[in-house]
């Protein structure tokens, strides 16, 4: 990313902000920025704007923290008469423009497409990210949960993107297995992600891990879903080997991968934050990474 301020590879997700008033937002804030997190990500439909409003009002009472920030939402998804994805140029700018006034702030450190909308113009894009980056209101932009073929599009317009953002975690791997599968006629092998991974890092397009912890879409957490039993025990194996937690060895496995690889955390208490934060430290062997895959339930050839 281009940006002054060099972003956290741990991101602090803002998504669920639901039951926390703006004091607890904010000593949630300082304790990121104090152990290291700087990177703050955010969507206009999360709590139906309310994130991004509470977020707005630590910033005013607070604009001492900015500089200190880099600050990522996400627009495109309407829930206006029926959910959709709306990803016109008028939208674009309209959401963005609404984000940043809710947030009380003149400019996003990034600006995240959030789902791609099958009716996207790549110059109609490009017209969008032109405005909003000519006048000061984004400095970088990137998309969350597009493919291959979707990025390339993009990038074939001449848009530069920083990131996307895709679920990835142990209870969570297609985007992964495909590639250790490779040419195996096994359901491991079939392509959900078309080599996406390697695409990104080929363009030099960082990764953002969304719900690491999750085990498949929202179906509950990787630490207690009964089909993780064998990888909790490995993981709670690895954890005393490398004397740390679960969560820090869940985490380890995804920033193992790569040094453009960030981990978004949804946790909002300090002691869940902290158990990824202490995941930077962790190098994993590459047995150690290879039997965490596998304690999944996912087969190596």
């Amino acid at each position: 990313m281009e940006n002054e301020l060099r972003p956290s590879r741990i991101i602090q997700g803002l998504m669920r902000l639901r039951d926390l008033d703006t004091n607890q937002l904010y000593e949630l804030i300082k304790f990121d920025l104090d152990h290291g997190i700087n990177f703050f990500d955010l969507a206009d439909i999360y709590v139906n704007g309310d994130s991004e409003r509470k977020f707005g009002e630590v910033l005013r009472a607070h604009p001492e923290l900015r500089p200190k920030m880099f600050i990522q939402t996400k627009g495109g998804i309407r829930k206006d008469e029926f959910k959709h994805y709306d990803l016109s140029k008028q939208h674009i700018i309209e959401a963005c423009l609404a984000s940043l006034k809710r947030c009380q702030l003149d400019y996003f450190d990034s600006y995240l497409l959030h789902r791609p909308d099958i009716f996207l113009d790549a110059e109609e894009i490009k017209e969008a990210f032109d405005y909003l980056y000519k006048n000061g209101y984004v400095k970088s932009f990137g998309v969350s949960n597009f493919s291959k073929e979707a990025v390339q599009y993009l990038l074939d317009a001449g848009i530069k993107l920083t990131t996307n953002q895709l679920q990835l975690g142990l209870g969570h791997l297609d985007l992964i297995r495909e590639n250790i599968n490779c040419n195996i006629n096994n359901d491991e092998g079939t392509m959900r992600a078309s080599d996406l991974f390697f695409f990104l890092k080929n363009h030099n397009i960082s990764l953002q891990c969304w719900s690491p912890y999750q085990y498949g879409f929202m179906q509950g957490s990787i630490f207690r879903h009964e089909k993780m039993k064998a990888c909790n025990e490995v993981m709670e194996e690895l954890a005393q080997k490398y004397q740390t937690t679960k969560a820090s060895i869940a985490t380890a496995f995804l920033l193992n991968l790569h040094d453009n690889v960030y981990v978004v955390t949804g946790a909002i208490n300090p002691k869940y934050v902290s158990d990824s934060i202490e995941a930077l430290k962790i190098k994993l062997s590459k047995p150690d990474w290879y039997r965490l895959y596998c304690s999944t339930g996912n087969t190596m050839p």
